[in-house]
């Protein structure tokens, strides 16, 4: 079983040791602190048609490194200490296990932010969850959901609970993913609370165990597990599968030329993630990284994010800005009584990211009954 803990602190070693070599070897890049503004974030969250109007605007140059990952990108920021970045975007479950175990981020200064331009009850689930002695130290950037999708033409009346994964009236046409999000999905759907669980080892491998042994039961009726975009797509576009667990994003993009294909998010609510936006410890333009933040999250910049990504944006406004076609669909399916039902991925403690693994490998190692 791999320990993600141990991978962690060996990606943590082996970046302090590169930071370290290149420092010695003069290949540091130095920046000055009021004219470059130096970013760590995904692809796509800084396009090049936004960089060049924060640079006119402002006057700042912009330095960006991509991550693949959040354990690259707590690895980074752990080798020195915060040091060589700004402005950084953590998944919200990963803030404060980062900031409690090396003290990464800098809390967050609320007066320097355009709070208005926020969505609060987005705003109000970060900046409560990432809060550590009273600061908090992410707002929410991005968001999206995992749910199901289903063709109408094969299975209509699915989709309205993940029991449906387990329904032998879809046999061979299932598919979903062997990670965590599918266990949160059969865990929720069996009544189980695994963000309550846990906060407690013995609770949370508990939840762990019975959801692994109600998937292992299930797995005679599943087709694949699916373990890219382009996989689903391709699954799902030459019908072998009906009833499938699917990102929004992939929805948003096959449902205006497939309308049989729907996404649908069961009774017990789409399991979700947030991307953030977060200031460096080690911060040398932290006047710049609140600049980018305010400008980011005006409603016409984050609307070009969302049309390149597909993903929804927690800048209030930002659907007025979108294509029509987008905005329909994220105004039908995410009702303010779904979005206050999306169970949030939630912190995980080491322990926990350990028997996730476990019962992942368990899962695919098992035989189909």
């Amino acid at each position: 079983m791999r320990n993600a803990k141990k991978l962690l602190v060996l990606a943590v070693i082996f970046t302090m040791l590169v930071v370290s070599f290149a420092m010695a070897s003069g290949e540091k890049q130095s920046a000055k602190a009021s004219k470059v503004l130096r970013m760590l974030t995904w692809e796509g969250y800084a396009p090049a048609s936004l960089v060049e109007k924060f640079k006119s605007e402002t006057g700042l140059d912009v330095q960006i490194a991509y991550i693949g990952d959040n354990n690259e990108l707590i690895a980074k920021l752990a080798a020195t200490k915060g040091q060589g970045y700004d402005l950084i975007q953590p998944t919200y479950n990963w803030v404060t296990i980062a900031q409690n175990q090396y003290g990464v981020y800098a809390p967050l200064e609320m007066d320097k932010i355009k709070t208005d331009q926020i969505d609060p009850q987005l705003f109000k689930t970060v900046t409560e969850g990432t809060k550590i002695n009273g600061k908090s130290y992410a707002i929410p950037f991005c968001w999206g959901t995992t749910a199901m999708i289903v063709n109408t033409k094969y299975a209509p009346e699915a989709g309205k609970t993940y029991k449906d994964f387990c329904n032998p009236k879809y046999a061979g046409r299932i598919t979903y993913r062997a990670k965590y999000d599918s266990f949160y999905m059969f865990a929720y759907a069996l009544g189980l609370d695994p963000a309550k669980a846990v906060s407690d080892e013995k609770a949370y491998r508990d939840v762990m165990e019975k959801t692994l042994k109600k998937m292992i039961e299930c797995k005679k009726y599943v087709k694949t597990y699916w373990g890219s975009r382009q996989e689903l797509e391709d699954l799902l576009l030459r019908e072998e599968v009906w009833v499938a667990s699917c990102w929004d994003a992939i929805a948003f993009s096959l449902t205006p030329k497939h309308p049989e294909l729907q996404y649908r998010i069961p009774k017990e609510g789409a399991v979700g993630w947030i991307d953030t936006l977060a200031v460096s410890a080690g911060a040398e333009n932290v006047e710049g990284a609140y600049k980018w933040i305010n400008f980011i999250m005006k409603p016409e910049n984050a609307a070009v994010i969302a049309n390149k990504t597909g993903y929804s944006m927690a800048s209030n406004g930002y659907l007025k800005y979108v294509t029509p076609e987008r905005a329909k669909m994220v105004k039908e399916i995410f009702t303010p009584e779904v979005v206050k039902n999306i169970k949030w991925y939630f912190p995980l403690p080491s322990y926990a990211v350990d028997i996730e693994a476990d019962v992942q490998e368990r899962l695919k190692a098992a035989p189909s009954e």
